[in-house]
């Protein structure tokens, strides 16, 4: 047989392609890896947040009707003949309803479920405070207009008064 004169230079070469080629292969199969796996990557995390999302509805719902049922609850306190002391009772229970159902985190339903709380304890207290002051604000409009008659008849009483000492002054007295 006969010998091959550019062994060393086509073994050369052909491991060369050998190595390029396989470095090829291997890029594309680990990017074709890369781009199937990822985007399961990226469906668990948006599922995540989806359900995330979906729980914070849930419990801001939950929220919502606890919070209509205080206010009605502190609408009650104004119908007359209501024990207001047992309706206090059942407001303080929903109170706390609402207190266990708010986020405890930073969040922005955090931060607003926490303000309606103190929104809705202000209210019942001045619910309370306008409950307790019973017919006072009638009383006051009544006082306001005997005031204001008072007035005119002080002014017509001065007046009159003004006339007579200028008639007496006028006569001589």
């Amino acid at each position: 047989m006969s010998t091959i004169l550019n062994n060393k230079e086509r073994n050369r070469a052909f491991l060369k392609f050998l190595f390029f080629f396989i470095i090829s292969v291997w890029l594309i199969v680990g990017a074709i890896y890369f781009d199937m796996r990822i985007p399961f990557k990226e469906n668990d995390v948006l599922r995540e947040q989806v359900t995330r999302y979906r729980n914070q509805s849930v419990a801001q719902e939950k929220f919502v009707s606890s919070m209509d049922q205080a206010k009605i609850l502190i609408d009650s306190l104004k119908q007359p003949g209501v024990n207001s002391m047992y309706l206090n009772q059942q407001i303080a229970a929903k109170l706390r309803e609402l207190t266990d159902l708010q986020y405890k985190d930073s969040s922005m339903y955090s931060r607003m479920n926490k303000n309606v709380l103190d929104l809705y304890l202000r209210y019942q207290d001045a619910t309370n405070k306008v409950v307790s002051m019973g017919d006072i604000p009638g009383q006051l409009d009544d006082y306001k207009s005997k005031y204001e008659q008072t007035q005119r008849d002080l002014d017509q009483a001065r007046r009159d008064i003004d006339l007579l000492r200028r008639a007496s002054n006028a006569a001589g007295f």
